[in-house]
């Protein structure tokens, strides 16, 4: 039987590599619909966040095989996928080092505004999963000291590295110059995420700090965020929103970086993802994809070594340069201002024409 794959229109290069495999049909993310699934007979499907895949999505399907190219996941109805034998991959860390980077020029430019000299400074990293392991590794590198915060690794034993120090939640937002969270959106008991920053610890956060938010919208509560901008001046760096597509406007206003949900949008970050489906397609299917363009691709890559994270001005000229954060932050700013509160097209055109960009770090 022909494989029929359909593929999100956000990762042509996988798209470019199953051809030979089966029929390749591309969507549009978040405007793919049950009846476009059971037409085009799909057993093959691979997403970004923007499609929800759950049982509306996928009910009456042929569909047997779902990846999605990005590392979290709280867009698929696992379970519902695990109860009808549907196989399910995704990418976890194939965005890290892009999110990294976003990070690590937020911090520079936190240091541009205020001057503050960073060997004295104390970031506190919320989640050291993939994207926590590499940003203690450059936080390391700057020369900042580090604290962490991950309740599920430390309970099951985890051993952190010696240049990182563990700190609850609480401590670690009174604790910090610089906090950045980066942990899925959970809502079990034990362990939920959603709103896991919230009015009580957020009020912890030092004046003149600086908040970067990348992991998922509500993992922080919008609202108490604004308030404390307001009240005590922190900078507030926010690349996901609680109620994507629509932003925030308030809390956009107040920031000084404003981006679409793109911190991990790298164009190395992509491709990685891309690799990841198409090996797990391989895996699954025992077909051949074609990797040479990938792989082409993956090999221009080259990181940037640990002594010239030193040299902070060149680092922050080249991420500038290479990333266009700014660029990202003004563009985003001027068009939801003319676009009103209506900016759910605004927010899927800027993630779908995102230049191309290279990591450096």
């Amino acid at each position: 039987m022909k494989n029929i794959i359909l593929v999100d229109e956000n990762i042509p290069l996988l798209a470019d590599a199953l051809k030979p495999c089966g029929e390749v049909i591309l969507f549009k993310g978040r405007n793919l619909t049950n009846q476009a699934l059971i037409e085009s007979a799909c057993n093959s499907l691979f997403v970004r966040s923007t499609t929800k895949v759950n049982s509306q999505l996928l009910e009456n399907t042929a569909v047997n095989f779902i990846g999605t190219s990005t590392s979290g996941f709280d867009h698929i109805d696992v379970d519902f996928l695990k109860n009808n034998n549907i196989n399910f991959v995704y990418a976890p860390g194939s965005n890290a080092n892009s999110v990294a980077e976003y990070v690590v020029y937020s911090i520079l430019k936190w240091r541009s505004l205020t001057e503050a000299e960073l060997s004295t400074i104390t970031i506190g990293i919320i989640g050291y999963g993939n994207i926590g392991k590499i940003i203690a590794r450059f936080s390391k590198y700057l020369g900042l000291k580090i604290l962490v915060n991950d309740p599920p690794l430390k309970v099951n034993g985890y051993i952190f590295p010696e240049f990182v120090r563990y700190a609850e939640l609480d401590d670690l937002c009174k604790s910090s110059d610089i906090i950045t969270n980066h942990v899925p959106l959970t809502f079990n008991e034990l362990y939920s995420t959603n709103y896991l920053l919230n009015e009580i610890n957020i009020n912890y956060i030092k004046s003149g700090s600086l908040f970067i938010h990348t992991s998922r919208g509500s993992v922080v509560n919008e609202k108490s965020l604004i308030s404390k901008i307001d009240n005590d001046s922190i900078y507030s760096v926010i690349d996901v929103w609680e109620n994507e597509p629509f932003i925030n406007q308030d809390l956009m206003n107040r920031s000084i970086i404003a981006t679409p949900h793109v911190a991990g949008y790298s164009r190395d970050g992509k491709i990685r993802g891309a690799k990841r489906m198409a090996d797990e397609f391989r895996k699954f299917f025992h077909l051949e994809p074609d990797f040479n363009e990938i792989n082409h691709e993956l090999s221009q890559y080259k990181s940037m070594s640990p002594d010239k994270f030193k040299n902070y001005d060149m680092i922050y000229d080249l991420l500038k340069n290479s990333r266009e954060i700014d660029t990202d932050t003004m563009k985003l700013k001027e068009i939801i201002i003319k676009s009103g509160e209506n900016n759910t097209d605004v927010f899927d055109e800027l993630r779908k024409n995102y230049p191309s960009k290279r990591e450096i770090l």
